[in-house]
C-alpha cells in the first residue's frame, strides 16, 4: 500500500483545509516540530479508513477542534494491488463516505464492507477501531509512545499474518519428529545407563568430554566477550568522534551562533524602541493631563464669577437699605442735639440761679453732707463685717469648682465600673421578721428589708447568731479590681479636699457657692453706699470715708436739714435740669452711637460692596485672559488634538511592546552563551576521544593477537557436538520418556508452526542491531527472550530504546512477510527511536533506507537534526 495524498478539514488542531501531498513510494520523512500536528496526521490517516463514519462514539467526537461543532473530514488517495483508489469520510454532522477505485464507486456501508475487504481489517465497534480490529496495516502503523510496546499483534492482524505463513509453514515442518522417535525406541539401554538409571560406558565418557569442552568454551568465551566488547566501545568511540566532527563541522551551527548575535542585536533594539515609545506616550498623557485640567480650571472659573456677580447685586441690594437708614440715623443725631442744646440752655439757668445761692448755703450742705456721710458709714460698717464673715466661710470652704468637677468625675467612674462590676453579680436580699436581731453588712447596720449585689467579700454579721460569708465568683475579678480602684481614687480625693461623702462635696459646693453669691452682692453694696462726694471732696471707698470723718464731729441730722430746707428748692429745680440736660445729653448719645453703627454698617457694607465688585473683575480678568491665550473652540480642538496623540502614542507603545515580547535579551544572551560553551565542549570532547580511541585500538590490537573469535568457535563447536553426543545418548537411554516429551514437543510445535519465518526474517535485523544475539518469539507472535551472547533476558526487562527499536524491527519482518504474499503494507513511524542512542540510531536509519526500497516508509519526527543526512522524500505539513 502506497499513501499518495491526505486531505484534513476541521480535524483536532487542523481547522482550515490542509493537504499533505508529494508521498513518494519510498522513504518520507515528516519532520516538523513539536505541536505541529504530525500525531493528528496519523490519526486522520487512521480515522479515514479504519473509522466507521456513521460513528458518533467518544473518540469521533473527540476528532473536532475544541469548541467548535463542525463535521470533521478527511479524504485520502491511496494505491494497493497496482490500483488507484480514493477515499473520503465525513465525520459526526451529515456523516458519509465514498470510496472510488478501478471500476469501484461505492458509497454508506457498501464503501466500508469494501474498504476493509481490500485492505484486511474488520468492522469497528462501538467504541471505535483498535489493535483487533485495524488488521495489519494498524500492527504496521506506530503512534508516538507506544513504539516501544512489545505487544502481541491483534486478532485480525494475526490472522492475515498466519495466512501468509500458512504456505511456509508445510516446507519447514515434516516427519523428522516421527522418526526420531521410532528411532529412539530401537536404541539399546545396555551400553548407556545401568540398571539404577546412572550414566555408563558410552554415555558416562560423553558427559565427560561434555564437561572438558564446557570449561574450555567458557575460557574462550571470555576472552571473546573481552575482545568484542574492546571492539564494540571502539567502534561506539568512532562513531562518536565522527559525529562529533560532523558536529563541529556543521555550518548550522555557526548560523546558529550568528542568528542568536542578529536576535540579541534586534531585542536590544526593541527594548530601546519601546523605552522611546513608553516616553512619548508619557509626554502625550502629560499634554492632554493639563489642557484637561485647563478646561476644568476654566468651567470652575465660569462657576466663581456667575456667583461673584450674584453675590455683587446681593451686596447692592444690602447696601441701599443700609444707605437708608444711614440718613434716619443722621436726622435722629440732628433731633437728639437739638433737645440736648436746649437742655443745657436750662442747666445754665439753674445753675446760674444755684450758684447764686450756692454761698449762703454752703456751710449749711457741708454740715448736712458730713451728717449724711456718717450714716453712710455706718451703713457701710455693717456691710463690711457682713462682707468679712462671708469671705471668711467662702476661704473656709476647700471645695472649689475645679475641685467638684473632678470629684463628679471621679464618681462617675465609680458608677461605672461599678456598674461593670454588678452587670452579672448575683443581688442579696435580706428580710427580716420584727423580732430577728440586729444585722450588719460588713460592720454597716442595714434595714430589714436590705438588698444589695454581691460583688466583693461580704460579712454578714447577725447578733446573738455569728457570721455568714458571701465570697463572689472569681471571674468577675478584673471588674471589680477596677471597681475598688476607682473607689480608692474617689475616696483619696475626698481625703484630700477634707470632705467624707460625694453628697457632703457638692453641698459644701453649692454653699461656697452661695457664700461667693453674697459676697459679690454684699462688695457692691458697700461700693454703693462708699460713693465720692463732691461737696466734701471725699474719694470712692471705705477707707476713703473712714480717714475723711475720722476728723469730723458728728452732727444732729434734723439741724443739718433745716439749715438746707430753705435752699431745697433751688436744689431740686437744678437737679431736675441736670436730669434732663443728662437725659437729652444720653439720648443724644444714643443716636451718635446709632449713627457711627449705621456709619460703620455702610462703611462694611462699601467694602462689601467693592470686594464683591474687584472679585468681578478679577474673576472676568482672569477668564478673559485665559480665553485671550486659547479660546473655548481652540481649548476644544487642542485637547481633541492630545487626545488623538496620546492615542497614536499608546498604539505606538503597544505595537514596540508586541515586537519586543518574542525577543527576551537575557533568554537569547543565555542560548547564545549556551550555544558557544556547547561549541567549546565539543572541541575538547574531541581530544578526549583521539585519546580513547587509541587506547581501545591498542588494547584491540594485543586482543586480537591470540584469535580470540577462532577458538571461541572451535570450543563451541565441540561443546555442541559433544552435547549432541549427550544428548543423542540419553534419548537413547530414555526411549520411553524420550517418546513421551517427543510426542508432547510435537503438539506445541503445531502451535508454534509459525513463528520460524518470522523468526528467520527478523534475524538479520536484530543481529546488525545487537551482535550475537537473536530474538524469541511468544506463540501469540510478540517479542519474548532476547538471547544475547548466549544469556537469555526477558523482553520486557530490556532498556525501552532496546524494546523500542526490537518493535520496529519486528514490524519491518511483519511488512516484508506481507509484501512478499501480494498484502497490502507500508510502515508509519511516530516520533519512534526517541530512546536510541547515537549507534543504534543510526543502524535503525540504515535498516530504514533499506526497508523503504521494498516498501513505503513514512517518518514522523521532530528532531529535524537527526534525519538531516538521511535520504528521502521531505514532505511538508502547511
Amino acid at each position: 500500500m502506497i499513501v499518495r495524498e491526505l486531505g484534513i478539514e476541521n480535524f483536532r488542531k487542523f481547522r482550515q483545509p490542509i493537504r499533505l501531498t508529494g508521498f513518494d513510494s519510498g522513504l518520507n520523512l515528516v519532520c516538523e516540530p513539536n505541536e505541529t500536528g504530525k500525531s493528528t496526521v496519523l490519526e486522520a490517516l487512521r480515522a479515514v479508513l479504519f473509522e466507521r463514519h456513521s460513528s458518533r462514539s467518544e473518540r469521533i467526537l473527540s476528532f473536532r477542534p475544541h469548541g467548535d461543532d463542525v463535521a470533521p473530514v478527511v479524504d485520502l488517495k491511496f494505491e494497493v494491488g497496482g490500483g488507484s483508489w480514493t477515499v473520503r469520510k465525513r465525520f459526526i454532522q451529515k456523516a458519509e463516505v465514498s470510496l472510488e477505485g478501478p471500476g469501484v464507486r461505492a458509497t454508506g456501508d457498501e464503501a466500508e464492507e469494501r474498504l476493509q475487504a481490500l485492505l484486511g481489517f474488520t468492522r469497528a465497534g462501538n467504541r471505535g477501531a483498535d489493535e483487533n480490529t485495524r488488521g495489519a496495516l494498524g500492527l504496521l502503523w506506530l503512534e508516538q509512545g507506544s513504539s516501544f510496546v512489545l505487544g502481541a499483534p491483534g486478532q485480525a492482524a494475526r490472522r492475515t499474518i498466519e495466512e501468509v505463513l500458512a504456505g511456509e509453514v508445510g516446507a519447514v515442518t515434516g516427519g523428522r519428529r516421527t522418526t526420531v522417535v521410532i528411532q529412539a525406541i530401537e536404541k539399546s539401554l545396555g551400553d548407556l545407563i545401568t540398571a539404577t538409571g546412572r550414566p555408563t560406558k558410552r554415555l558416562a565418557a560423553a558427559q565427560d568430554a561434555l564437561d572438558i569442552s564446557r570449561t574450555n568454551a567458557a575460557a574462550a568465551q571470555q576472552e571473546l566477550s573481552e575482545f568484542e566488547g574492546v571492539l564494540a566501545r571502539l567502534d561506539g568511540k568512532r562513531g562518536e568522534y565522527r559525529r562529533l566532527l560532523r558536529d563541529l563541522e556543521d555550518p548550522e551551527q555557526t548560523e546558529q551562533l550568528n542568528a542568536l548575535e542578529r536576535d540579541l542585536q534586534q531585542a536590544r533594539l526593541a527594548g530601546q524602541a519601546l523605552q522611546t515609545s513608553e516616553a512619548l506616550l508619557r509626554e502625550a498623557a502629560g499634554v492632554r493631563e493639563r489642557l484637561e485640567a485647563r478646561s476644568k480650571a476654566r468651567a470652575e472659573l465660569r462657576a466663581a464669577l456667575t456667583a461673584a456677580e450674584a453675590e455683587l447685586v446681593k451686596e447692592r441690594a444690602t447696601a441701599q437699605t443700609l444707605s437708608a437708614d444711614l440718613e434716619a440715623a443722621k436726622k435722629s443725631e440732628a433731633d437728639a442735639a437739638t433737645r440736648l442744646e436746649t437742655a443745657r440752655a436750662t442747666l445754665r439757668d439753674a445753675e446760674d440761679q444755684r450758684r447764686a445761692s450756692q454761698a449762703l448755703r454752703a456751710g449749711a450742705a457741708r454740715r448736712q453732707a458730713v451728717s449724711a456721710a456718717f450714716v453712710r458709714l455706718d451703713k457701710a460698717e455693717n456691710l463690711a463685717r457682713e462682707l468679712e464673715a462671708a469671705e471668711a466661710e467662702v476661704e473656709a470652704s476647700p471645695v472649689t469648682p475645679d475641685a467638684l468637677e473632678q470629684v463628679e468625675a471621679l464618681e462617675r467612674c465609680r458608677v461605672e465600673t461599678h456598674s461593670a462590676a454588678t452587670a452579672g453579680a448575683a443581688t442579696l436580699r435580706l428580710c427580716l421578721l420584727p423580732e430577728a436581731p440586729r444585722v450588719s453588712w460588713n460592720g454597716e447596720a442595714v434595714a430589714p428589708d436590705h438588698s444589695a449585689p454581691v460583688i466583693g467579700r461580704l460579712a454578714i454579721d447577725i447578733d446573738g447568731v455569728g457570721t455568714v460569708t458571701v465570697e463572689p465568683p472569681l471571674g468577675g475579678e478584673a471588674a471589680q479590681a477596677a471597681m475598688r480602684a476607682a473607689v480608692d481614687d474617689l475616696n483619696a480625693y475626698l481625703a484630700g479636699i477634707s470632705v467624707a461623702t460625694v453628697a457632703e462635696a457638692r453641698s459644701q459646693a453649692r454653699r461656697r457657692a452661695q457664700a461667693e453669691q453674697v459676697v459679690d452682692t454684699l462688695t457692691r453694696r458697700l461700693d454703693e453706699s462708699c460713693p465720692p462726694d463732691s461737696i466734701l471732696g471725699l474719694g470712692t471707698g471705705l477707707d476713703a470715708l473712714r480717714g475723711f470723718l475720722a476728723q469730723e464731729e458728728r452732727l444732729e441730722t434734723d439741724a443739718a436739714s433745716a439749715a438746707l430746707s430753705a435752699e431745697a428748692t433751688d436744689d431740686e429745680r437744678w437737679e431736675t435740669a441736670r436730669s434732663s440736660e443728662r437725659a437729652a445729653e444720653g439720648r443724644r448719645e444714643a443716636a451718635v452711637q446709632a449713627l457711627r453703627k449705621a456709619e460703620a454698617e455702610d462703611i462694611r457694607q462699601t467694602a462689601a460692596v467693592e470686594r464683591a465688585q474687584a472679585d468681578v473683575e478679577r474673576l472676568t480678568a482672569d477668564l478673559k485672559d485665559d480665553i485671550d491665550g486659547l479660546d473655548d473652540q481652540a481649548l476644544a480642538l487642542v485637547f481633541a488634538e492630545a487626545q488623538t496623540a496620546e492615542g497614536r502614542a499608546i498604539v505606538g507603545r503597544d505595537e514596540a511592546r508586541r515586537a519586543a515580547q518574542g525577543l527576551d535579551e537575557g533568554a537569547i544572551r543565555k542560548r547564545r552563551d549556551s550555544l558557544a560553551a556547547k561549541l567549546e565542549r565539543m572541541r575538547e570532547d574531541r581530544l578526549s576521544l583521539v585519546q580513547e580511541i587509541a587506547m581501545l585500538e591498542e588494547r584491540a590490537k594485543t586482543l586480537g593477537g591470540v584469535g580470540p573469535a577462532s577458538r571461541a568457535a572451535a570450543t563451541a563447536e565441540r561443546v555442541d557436538a559433544d552435547q549432541a553426543m549427550v544428548s543423542r545418548l540419553q534419548e537413547e537411554a530414555e526411549v520411553l520418556s524420550l517418546l513421551d516429551r517427543v510426542i508432547r514437543e510435537a503438539e506445541q510445535e503445531a502451535s508454534r508452526r509459525y513463528l520460524t519465518p518470522i523468526t528467520n526474517r527478523v534475524a538479520p535485523y536484530v543481529t546488525r542491531l545487537i551482535p550475537n544475539s537473536t530474538i524469541v518469539f511468544s506463540e501469540d507472535y510478540a517479542p519474548e527472550r532476547l538471547i544475547r551472547s548466549g544469556q537469555e533476558e526477558i523482553a520486557g526487562h530490556l532498556s525501552k530504546g532496546t524494546q523500542e527499536q526490537l518493535a520496529v524491527l519486528t514490524r519491518i519482518a511483519f511488512a516484508d512477510l506481507l509484501i512478499e504474499k501480494g498484502k497490502p503494507a507500508s510502515l508509519v513511524l511516530d516520533d519512534a527511536l526517541v530512546f536510541a542512542d547515537d549507534d543504534r540510531f543510526e543502524t535503525m536509519l540504515e535498516i530504514l533506507a533499506e526497508a523503504s526500497t521494498r516498501m513505503q516508509v513514512i517518518v514522523l519526527a521532530c528532531r529535524t537534526s537527526a534525519y538531516r543526512g538521511m535520504p528521502g522524500n521531505r514532505i511538508v505539513i502547511s
